[in-house]
């Protein structure tokens, strides 16, 4: 046990709770997603062991770079990151444009039998690149002059924009997001306001103008939701709505209602078969389902740990950037996590977001643990700020 340990700590540094948490949520990812993806044996029986080894392998990808970026020193690592922000544009456009399509919407990169999407790249260096500008200016608030807040805006929106056009929910997180970052960055609030409101008709105005692929779903969407919070939907227009949608949602009601109190147990879940995306969107239903109500709330609980840990930088940091930095990115990750859940028990309107570390996913996982590496990197500001005698 001490030689693994001293593996561990030679590979990652950092915070250990947050590292606990991510191998924790990791390992839950894992069964949860052999179990989800049970209902594919009918394609053959070594179909869901194909699928494992995969996500296994991804995993273990992820972890190798998480730790790679916990190490790194995290001013030099992020110099270039306009330069990628940048990339990730273009790269965004490719997948728009002659990108693979799936659930009417092209956001993926094929290369050869690996997809790879632009929008989880976008994310991260958006949250980096905001990060950096409010880190230069902590010292002098009044430096937001009306210059610098369109810059500001053009980095948001430029990237909201794009990304927007095939994956709305992602350009929400990523507002959201930047909102926070403004908050922390000691932007004025009157700018904040600002930019909230205009960003916020520019997307209404959008949805309603037909621009992207999914403005249609996001309007369908909001609708039924809103008729069904209302209670204004007439039979017929209920049995329209159970077709599409709405059919997943109850499904996944179905799900957390019938494992809440009496969980089936790992492998039993019977809803795998109806929901079309157990083991991503809907995973949170099937988790409830098969563990009980007890790994319901664990779920979420372990998410606002991971917030609170990463979060606490803002305090400790010697730099303005990291406590920066591991604010946006953990709120970045957790809000997302919620997002899904929110989604699983009917809160908000039905939309495609996995749950980081637990979801099955590819550049999105990898992705995240970059930037958990991120993040422990920041952490390590706490040890050396410890070793600093007081005067």
């Amino acid at each position: 046990m001490s030689s693994i340990s001293e593996r561990i700590k030679k590979h990652f540094e950092g915070d250990i709770h947050i590292l606990l948490i991510v191998i924790f949520l990791s390992v839950i990812g894992v069964i949860i997603q052999f179990s989800a993806k049970g209902r594919l044996t009918m394609d053959g029986p070594l179909v869901p062991l194909a699928h494992l080894i995969k996500s296994l392998l991804i995993l273990g990808v992820g972890f190798w770079a998480m730790g790679i970026f916990s190490r790194m020193d995290y001013l030099k690592s992020t110099k270039y990151v306009d330069m990628a922000l940048l990339g990730s544009w273009f790269l965004i456009g490719l997948a728009y444009l002659y990108g693979r399509e799936a659930g009417g919407a092209s956001r993926w990169i094929q290369v050869g039998p690996l997809s790879f999407m632009p929008s989880d790249m976008a994310k991260l260096c958006l949250t980096i690149s905001l990060s950096k500008m409010f880190a230069s200016r902590q010292a002098d608030p009044e430096a937001y002059n009306p210059a610098v807040i369109i810059a500001i805006c053009m980095k948001i929106g430029g990237t909201c924009f794009l990304i927007f056009l095939s994956n709305f929910s992602t350009s929400v997180i990523v507002f959201c997001t930047s909102m926070v970052l403004m908050i922390f960055g000691r932007v004025p609030y009157k700018s904040i306001v600002l930019v909230f409101s205009i960003f916020a008709i520019l997307a209404v105005t959008l949805i309603f103008s037909g621009v992207g692929q999914r403005s249609a779903t996001i309007i369908n969407r909001v609708e039924v939701y809103m008729n069904r919070m209302l209670g204004r939907q007439s039979k017929e227009e209920m049995e329209i709505a159970d077709q599409g949608s709405n059919y997943q949602l109850k499904q996944s009601l179905y799900a957390i209602a019938s494992g809440g109190m009496q969980p089936k147990g790992p492998g039993n879940s019977q809803f795998r078969f109806h929901l079309s995306q157990a083991e991503s969107d809907f995973v949170y239903a099937i988790i409830v389902e098969e563990w009980g109500i007890v790994a319901g709330f664990l779920l979420p609980a372990l998410f606002i740990w991971l917030f609170w840990r990463g979060a606490l930088a803002i305090s400790y940091s010697a730099k303005p950037l990291g406590g920066l930095m591991s604010a946006g990115l953990t709120f970045s990750i957790v809000s997302q996590a919620f997002l899904n859940m929110f989604v699983a028990v009917g809160a908000i309107p039905v939309t495609g977001q996995p749950i980081p570390l637990v979801s099955a996913g590819g550049t999105s996982l990898i992705f995240t643990m970059i930037s958990i590496g991120y993040i422990l990197s920041v952490t390590r500001d706490k040890e050396k700020t410890k070793l600093v005698p007081r005067p």
